[in-house]
């Protein structure tokens, strides 16, 4: 069963420019380790109440892009939950295998739209308690493209099981975290479209090293 949106995540071009930026916002460094045999570096931020996930290589390719391009969730039935959706038709990318990090097992697929999710099954936890020394309250939302909307909202809110927020129809939660469905997204450079953050004050929009847009929405 998916109990726990995990994550947002993806491969960062300049790792030190990345903390130093997300550092700004009060993020703090939770998980960090050296992947020997890729040869990248996995780590996890918190910034207040989520889990920001970056992936840097020593040896990219070529052709390599950065951002954020996955949405991670944990299960604590990864074979049974990835062959479920996958008999559901949803696009298989990665069946289950050992992390290479070593820490517990992992799978991905694609949801209707062509966002990359990762099931996840391991017993460390890296989240801490609600960071908030800096001026972001919370992660209120991962903005994820979704021009079919209904689809989406299928896989995610009967599939997924996350709960649909009777205020905005467009947000699924678990726990205290979310996704918010954009049936007309606007333009990114990046394949998760935003991240919506709740602050102690308006801010404008901002994007990180890697092109991330971050938005920031006053918040109590």
């Amino acid at each position: 069963m998916i109990y726990e949106l995990n994550h947002v995540g993806g491969p960062a071009g300049d790792l030190d420019a990345s903390l130093e930026f997300y550092a700004g916002l009060g993020a703090e460094v939770v998980d960090r380790l050296f992947m020997t045999g890729s040869r990248v570096h996995r780590v996890h931020l918190q910034l207040a109440t989520g889990l920001v996930e970056l992936l840097h290589s020593e040896e990219p390719a070529p052709d390599a892009t950065f951002g954020l391009d996955h949405v991670g969730f944990m299960t604590d039935e990864l074979d049974a939950d990835y062959a479920r959706l996958i008999g559901l038709g949803y696009a298989e990318l990665t069946p289950p295998r050992v992390a290479g990090s070593g820490q517990g097992r992992l799978a991905f697929l694609s949801d209707p739209n062509g966002v990359r999710i990762e099931l996840l099954q391991r017993t460390e936890e890296f989240r801490v308690p609600p960071i908030r020394s800096g001026p972001v309250r919370r992660l209120a939302f991962i903005a994820l493209p979704a021009p079919d909307f209904e689809a989406a909202a299928e896989f995610y809110g009967t599939h997924l099981r996350l709960n649909r927020d009777p205020s905005d129809h467009s947000v699924f939660r678990i726990g205290d975290d979310a996704v918010k469905l954009l049936e007309s997204p606007p333009a990114a450079t990046t394949p998760v479209n935003h991240l919506g953050l709740a602050t102690t004050t308006a801010r404008p929009d901002a994007h990180d090293p890697d092109g991330n847009r971050l938005t920031f929405v006053p918040s109590q």
